[in-house]
């Protein structure tokens, strides 16, 4: 096992997912677990909020959605991406995953496969790009692909309507509510089910509506805003990057430390070294005064980060060889970190190494299933 280490609390993800049930209000609500489930895991994830009774996950593939049922998960599974190819098709329709429709080929695969799909009904959702630009459909061909979906037989009758928000984030509501009042504008009298908002729309945009919810980074206890703290949401931080000290030197005034010498000392101080560096997931690009803690007390990164090692400036800190450091989690939020790494809290969780998520998961199950 790796010096450094990653936690993953189940219990802070079932409290966040109760945070969404509430803003929710009756909503379906669909967890987003795409990317092995922020960084966290995937099976992790999904075993702590199965265990909370959610309604269904969100994922960005079919292969998301089958790792789900091959662990035993049966809640609802919707497929962001949707189906690009046959065989993603035939996995939909044999493991009951429900499709997002958001380029006409896709509505082509459908129709030139539906004669090999006897005697099923898959769930398809429309997406409607409303201003993000990015992926779904143009508002004014929404109403032409509900009709060749209806038309097609292997398509269960009632097809959703999606969108995704732009910049909900942001402190200034009104991009948002254009996006709103144009998905009203296509969906006025839609007879299947509607979906609207990502964790940010959850907390912040109460007129949005829809069927069902599909939050993500609130989830993890990240903040869903450029603005403000996650926990002034109530939201609790379901990963904890830890280390220790490997070593505790004093370094010369005006010597550099670490590759390129980036940091030049200002006097002669004492440097930790703690066991954590970019093969781990910390950010190769922090700059010197990234804010970690040693033994509980904030200190910063100085020097370039090392694939498993960081340099600690620990000046007023009386540190020695094997004090713990946290690089985020429970005591320091991981937004701030990403703040000061000029990065969001979605990458840092995400590029967290799969060795460290497998020793987390391991952990967990050795207590006992979801903890």
């Amino acid at each position: 096992m790796r010096r450094a280490r990653l936690t993953i609390d189940p219990a802070a993800l079932r409290h966040n997912l109760a945070v969404a049930r509430e803003a929710a209000r009756g909503r379906t609500v669909f967890a987003a677990v795409k990317a092995d489930g922020y960084g966290h895991g995937l099976l992790t994830v999904a075993a702590a909020l199965a265990s909370a009774d959610i309604d269904g996950f969100a994922v960005a593939t079919p292969g998301e959605g089958l790792a789900l049922r091959e662990a035993g998960h049966d809640q609802r599974v919707l497929v962001l991406q949707g189906a690009l190819t046959t065989d993603e098709l035939d996995l939909a329709v044999t493991r009951s995953l429900e499709v997002v429709v958001h380029d006409l080929a896709q509505i082509d695969l459908i129709e030139h496969h539906a004669a090999a799909l006897p005697d099923v009904s898959l769930r398809v959702w429309l997406k409607v790009d409303t201003g993000m630009h990015r992926a779904g459909l143009a508002p004014d061909r929404i109403p032409g692909a509900r009709a060749r979906l209806r038309a097609c037989a292997a398509v269960a009758p009632r097809v959703g309507l999606m969108t995704h928000f732009a910049r909900a984030d942001e402190p200034d509501p009104s991009f948002t509510d254009t996006q709103i009042e144009r998905f009203r504008s296509v969906g006025a009298n839609w007879d299947g089910e509607t979906s609207l908002c990502n964790s940010a729309a959850l907390l912040g945009s109460e007129s949005a509506g829809g069927d069902s919810v599909r939050p993500g980074i609130m989830l993890y206890g990240g903040n869903p805003f450029i603005v403000g703290e996650a926990a002034q949401h109530d939201l609790r931080p379901a990963m904890t990057l830890t280390t220790s000290l490997i070593a505790v030197r004093e370094v010369p005034a005006g010597e550099a430390i670490g590759y390129g010498g980036r940091f030049v000392a200002p006097e002669t101080m004492p440097v930790g070294v703690a066991a954590v560096g970019y093969g781990d997931g910390y950010p190769r690009h922090a700059p010197d005064g990234t804010p970690i803690l040693v033994k509980g007390r904030r200190a910063q990164i100085v020097g370039r980060v090392s694939m498993d090692l960081v340099t600690v400036d620990l000046r007023g800190i009386e540190a020695r060889v094997g004090d713990p450091v946290e690089c985020w989690g429970e005591a320091l939020p991981i937004d701030e970190v990403a703040r000061a790494a000029g990065t969001i809290s979605y990458e840092l969780m995400c590029q967290v190494s799969g060795q460290l998520r497998n020793e987390a998961r391991i952990l967990i199950e050795a207590n006992g299933s979801t903890g």
